[in-house]
C-alpha cells in the first residue's frame, strides 16, 4: 500500500479523495472478490464503494495494485457482463455501505491515512465474514491518493469514450437506430473458432443475457427459453473490435432490427453456427439409424424368444410322457 508521507511536504490548492482498493477471497466458501472504496478526504468517510463476488477464482486475478480508473472500470465491466455471483454481491455492496457508515467509515479513513495495512485488513476481514458467510477471508489491499479535479477528467474521458462506442454500434449507416442487447458468448474450447478469427459475417452461437429486463423481453419475443433455461440461438457478426486492453468488443445481429453486444476478455473459442448444425444433423442421423436397427431387430428377437419357449415346452411334455408310461 502506498503512504501518504510524500504529500505531506505539500499544500493543494484542489480537494484530493482517498481511494482504497483490493481483493479478498473466503477459503472456506470458495468466494473470491474485488472492491473500491472513495474517502472523502474533507469528510474523512467513505463517499463510495463498489464491490464484486464470484466463486470464479479468476476474479481474484485482478491486481489491487492497477490504477484506481482502471480498477473501477475492470469493476463496472464485471457487472455489467454478469460475471459475478449477483445475490451475494448485492448483499455485500448494501453491507459494505452499511458497516462503513460513519464511525467506521472515519476509522477505516484515519488507518488508510496512516497506511496501517495490518489493521485495515483486519478491519475489513471483520466485515466481510457475515456478507460472505465464510469465517476464513483473506483480504489484500493498496491505495491511492488523487485530486478530485484529475478523477472528474478520467471519468469525463472514460464516460465520453463509452458514448462514441455506443453511437458507432447502434446507429447504422443510414442512421436507423438498432436495439442493442447484452449477450453471453458460447464457448467450444475444442472445436470452436478463435475469437481473434472473428470476421464481419460469420455466424456464432449465442445467448441473450437475461440480468437486465430488456433481455428477458427479446428472450420471451425470440422464444429462447426452454423448460427455464435459455437457449443458445445463432447471431451474425456485424462488428468486432479489439481496444486498447486488448479486450474484444463484438457486435452481432440476432434479428432484422436486434442486434447484440459482448466483450471478451480472453482468446477463448467460439461455437460456429454450422457447427452446431452439423452436430444436430449429426445426432438426428444417429437417431435414425438407432430406430432403423430396432425395427430390425425387434422380429429376430422375437423369433429367439418364440423357439425357446417352444423348445422348454417340448421338454417339459417329453418328461410328462416319459413319468406317466
Amino acid at each position: 500500500m502506498d503512504t501518504f508521507d510524500e504529500y505531506s511536504r505539500f499544500e493543494y490548492e484542489t480537494k484530493h479523495t482517498v481511494i482504497l482498493k483490493g481483493r479478498f477471497k473466503g477459503l472456506d466458501t470458495n468466494s473470491f472478490g474485488l472492491f473500491i472504496i472513495f474517502l472523502n478526504e474533507e469528510l474523512r468517510m467513505v463517499e463510495n464503494l463498489i464491490a464484486v463476488v464470484s466463486h470464479f477464482s479468476s476474479l481474484y486475478d485482478v491486481d489491487p495494485t492497477l490504477p484506481w480508473y482502471t480498477l473501477e472500470e475492470n469493476l463496472i465491466n464485471i457487472k455489467w457482463k454478469g460475471d459475478i455471483s449477483v445475490n451475494i454481491t448485492i448483499d455485500l455492496q448494501n453491507y459494505l455501505e452499511s458497516a462503513l457508515d460513519r464511525d467506521r467509515g472515519n476509522e477505516l479513513y484515519q488507518l488508510v491515512k496512516n497506511n496501517d495495512i495490518t489493521r485495515i485488513e483486519s478491519l475489513l476481514q471483520a466485515i466481510l465474514m457475515k456478507p460472505l458467510n465464510d469465517r476464513n477471508v483473506q483480504v489484500e489491499t493498496n491505495s491511492e491518493y488523487v485530486s478530485n479535479e484529475e478523477m472528474s477528467l478520467r471519468r469525463t474521458e472514460r464516460n465520453k469514450q463509452v458514448k462514441e462506442d455506443e453511437s458507432t454500434a447502434t446507429k447504422e449507416p443510414a442512421g436507423k437506430i438498432k436495439d442493442t442487447i447484452d449477450i453471453d458468448l458460447v464457448l467450444a474450447p475444442v472445436s470452436g473458432i478463435p475469437v481473434y478469427e472473428l470476421t464481419k459475417g460469420d455466424k456464432i452461437m449465442i445467448k441473450i443475457n437475461d440480468k437486465l429486463p430488456k433481455g428477458k423481453y427479446y428472450i420471451d419475443l425470440l422464444g429462447t427459453r426452454v423448460d427455464g433455461n435459455i437457449i443458445p440461438v445463432p447471431a451474425e457478426i456485424t462488428e468486432i473490435r479489439k481496444n486498447e486492453k486488448n479486450e474484444y468488443s463484438i457486435l452481432c445481429r440476432i434479428d432484422e432490427n436486434i442486434y447484440g453486444r459482448a466483450v471478451e476478455t480472453e482468446q477463448v473459442k467460439l461455437k460456429k453456427y454450422d457447427e452446431l448444425l452439423e452436430t444436430e444433423q449429426s445426432l438426428r442421423e444417429f437417431d435414425l439409424h438407432e430406430q432403423s436397427g430396432r425395427k430390425r431387430g425387434f422380429p429376430f428377437f422375437v423369433i429367439i424368444i418364440g423357439a425357446l419357449t417352444f423348445i422348454i415346452l417340448m421338454v417339459f411334455l417329453i418328461m410328462w410322457f416319459y413319468n406317466v408310461f
